[in-house]
């Protein structure tokens, strides 16, 4: 009983060994699966952080571009009503030509007329000394 016993007492001490190794492994792999996981979760921590930066950037782009595209538009509407005032001023330009031009045709026709006045006048004055000659000579 005594040989039994000490088999099963060095079974029962060689499982404590065994069991003692496999803590202790076990206890490695934890360690090294938390190492792991804390690893990770780091890699998670900067990522989540990488995000939060992109996701900023982008907004910031997203508010110039807006900027940009109101600056555009605004630009836009300028050119549009500087196109405007262009095409107004030149319909006032050609308004003005033509008033000139009726200006230049009325000052040329009163020329004219003053001169036709002029010579009229003098044919009268002409006939007027002849008829006062003739009278005299009377």
């Amino acid at each position: 009983k005594k040989s039994i016993n000490l088999s099963l007492e060095d079974e029962r001490i060689k499982k404590a060994v065994v069991s003692t190794q496999s803590t202790g492994e076990l206890m490695n792999e934890r360690d090294v699966a938390l190492d792991k996981g804390d690893k990770l979760e780091a890699e998670l921590n900067e990522m989540k952080e990488q995000l939060l930066k992109a996701e900023f950037e982008k907004k910031e782009l997203e508010r110039r571009f807006r900027l940009t595209e109101d600056e555009l538009d605004n630009q836009s509407q300028v050119r549009n009503e500087l196109k405007k005032k262009s095409i107004n001023l030149s319909v006032e330009d050609e308004r003005i030509k033509d008033d000139m031009k009726s200006q230049v045709q009325s000052i040329n026709e009163m020329e004219e007329l003053i001169s036709l006045i002029d010579k009229r006048y003098e044919e009268l004055e002409l006939d007027y000394n002849e008829t006062m000659e003739d009278l005299n000579a009377l």
